[in-house]
C-alpha cells in the first residue's frame, strides 16, 4: 500500500476519520493525504463590488479552515507522513472522484453517514457507488485493530462480472489482513426464497450450502484460509453478515459493490449499503473499478 486518501468534510467526526486513517496507515507503513472540504453560499450578486467581496469572504474562509487544520492535526504529528489540501465546492463528492484520477490512492477513508431519503443520496452512497478505489468507512467509536476480518461473498455468483468481483474482494480482504496481522474470516447468506410453495427448505438450504462450500474450496485454499472460518447461514444477506460480525467481534467488514443506480438501486439498496445502516462495525467496500 502506498498512499491514503482521508475525506474530511463539514459535517462529520473529523477524528475518527483521521484517527482511523493513521491507524491504517501505520499498520501498513504508508503516508496519508488529507483531503478537507470547505464551502459556504456566497452572495448571488455579481457586480464588480459583490464578486470582490465573494472573493475576500471566500480567501477568509479558506483561512479559517487552514488555521482549524493547524491545530486539529498537530497532536498526530510524527506518527505518519501527513499532507493536506484544502478543496472549495458544493459538490464535493464528484471533486473527489476526479482527485483521485489525478492521484494514486491504495485506500479512501471517511466518517459514515447515517442519513438517507429517496430523493437525496448521501455522499456515502455516491462513494460507495462509483469510487475506483476502495472506500473505508468509519463506523465504530471503539475501534479495536486487532480484531479478525470478514470478507462477505457471493458463493452463488452466476456472472462472470461478481466471480471476478469475488475474486478481488478476496485479494484485497487477504492482503489487508496480512499487513494488520488479523485473522480472515468468510461470510455468505443463502437467500430466502419469496415463494415457498411446498419446497423442504431444509433440504434446499443444505444443498445449497454444499454447493457453496465446495464453491469456496478453491479460494480458502489459495488465500489460505482455515475452513472452520467460512460461515454460511440462511437470511437477508446484510442481517447474516452483521450476526456474524457482532458474533467473533470483528474489527472490519471488507463487502463489495455492484455500483446499482437506478431507482430500484434507491428503494431496495445494495446490500453494502443496506449493512453499513444496520452495522456498527466499520466498512471496506470494494467495486470493480475500471474493470466495470
Amino acid at each position: 500500500m502506498n498512499k491514503i486518501l482521508v475525506i474530511l468534510d463539514q459535517e462529520q467526526e473529523q477524528e475518527l476519520a483521521l484517527e482511523r486513517g493513521i491507524a491504517v496507515a501505520k499498520k501498513m507503513s504508508t503516508q496519508v493525504h488529507v483531503l478537507i472540504h470547505c464551502y459556504h453560499e456566497l452572495s448571488w450578486v455579481t457586480d464588480v463590488f459583490g464578486m470582490l467581496e465573494n472573493k475576500e469572504h471566500k480567501a477568509r474562509f479558506l483561512q479559517e479552515k487552514e488555521d482549524w487544520w493547524q491545530g486539529f492535526v498537530k497532536p498526530y504529528e510524527g506518527e505518519v507522513t501527513i499532507s493536506h489540501e484544502i478543496v472549495w465546492g458544493k459538490y464535493f463528492v464528484e471533486q473527489v472522484f476526479a482527485h483521485c484520477d489525478a492521484h494514486q490512492y491504495d485506500l479512501l477513508v471517511k466518517k459514515g453517514h447515517r442519513s438517507e431519503s429517496i430523493i437525496h443520496t448521501p455522499a456515502d452512497w455516491l462513494l460507495l457507488r462509483d469510487s475506483k478505489v476502495p472506500v473505508y468507512i468509519v463506523v465504530e467509536q471503539d475501534y479495536n485493530p486487532n480484531q479478525p476480518i470478514v470478507v462477505a461473498l457471493d458463493l452463488m455468483a452466476s456472472s462472470e462480472e461478481k466471480r471476478r468481483l469475488n475474486e478481488k474482494l478476496l485479494s484485497i480482504a487477504s492482503n489487508f489482513a496480512k499487513q494488520t496481522k488479523n485473522e480472515l474470516h468468510c461470510c455468505f447468506a443463502i437467500a430466502m426464497p419469496m415463494v415457498f410453495g411446498g419446497i423442504d427448505m431444509d433440504q434446499q438450504n443444505q444443498q445449497i450450502a454444499t454447493f457453496a462450500r465446495k464453491e469456496a474450496q478453491g479460494f480458502l485454499e489459495k488465500y489460505q484460509i482455515p475452513s472452520e472460518n467460512l460461515h454460511i447461514a440462511v437470511g437477508r444477506t446484510s442481517e447474516v453478515i452483521n450476526t456474524y460480525v457482532q458474533r467473533i467481534d470483528a474489527s472490519l467488514t471488507v463487502i463489495g459493490s455492484m455500483g446499482r443506480k437506478n431507482v430500484a438501486g434507491k428503494v431496495i439498496g445494495n446490500t453494502c449499503e443496506q449493512y453499513l445502516h444496520a452495522s456498527k462495525k466499520d466498512l471496506l467496500v470494494v467495486g470493480l473499478g475500471e474493470e466495470e
